[in-house]
């Protein structure tokens, strides 16, 4: 099954942002700090959120609220899904990450459907049906509010800011509704420090 996009960051760690397309604004930028431990606007309440160890925290953009997390910080990329039963399935790292042929059934386990012991993290509301997913130091996040009436039914479209090399977000339509967000990790047998990661968003 080939993805239908995929997010890359400029280093090995990628945090990302989840939200209604149609609400995205950009940013509030980062301003000039004395240390590099300071930081402003969506940036730091994401990094502050997730600095209190929970697998998401929430943000508000523009007009609606959304999700950030981190899947995994050695690739620098997330590779996404749409499964059979409509279920949008965020995988980190991508396959071909993994050297070994033992990839092959994870990848085909996570992909198979959200799995049983899958820990619900939260819950989305997509009115808009246009869901868009974006790097967290994307500098450009309001893009995705112009480019979500382009992308067709069942289609997705990823976009960047020009900054960087490879896409800082993406933008997938879906059904509009509520949709649950469950988080699965399998530990790879042959690494005992990498572990295959999904983010789900699934009714």
């Amino acid at each position: 099954m080939p993805p239908i996009g995929s997010i890359a960051s400029l280093n090995a760690s990628l945090t990302v942002a989840m939200f209604d397309a149609r609400s995205a604004t950009d940013w509030v930028p980062t301003k000039p700090a004395a240390t590099k431990q300071q930081f402003s606007g969506h940036p730091a309440e994401i990094m502050r959120g997730l600095a209190k160890g929970e697998a998401v925290t929430s943000v508000d953009v523009g007009g609606s609220s959304g999700f950030a997390f981190e899947l995994e910080g050695k690739s620098g990329r997330i590779e996404v899904y749409r499964l059979a039963d409509g279920t949008l399935a965020l995988i980190a790292p991508p396959r071909s990450f993994w050297k070994s042929t033992d990839a092959d059934a994870l990848f085909d386990q996570m992909l198979g459907g959200v799995a049983d012991d899958a820990d619900e993290v939260g819950e989305l509301e997509l009115s808009s049906g246009k869901l868009a997913i974006v790097y967290l130091w994307l500098k450009k996040v309001g893009l995705a509010r112009e480019l979500a009436a382009t992308v067709p039914d069942d289609g997705a479209i990823e976009f960047g800011d020009g900054y960087g090399e490879g896409n800082g977000g993406l933008i997938v339509a879906m059904p509009q509704g509520r949709y649950r967000l469950l988080r699965h990790e399998v530990a790879a047998p042959w690494d005992a420090d990498l572990a295959l990661v999904a983010m789900y968003l699934a009714v």
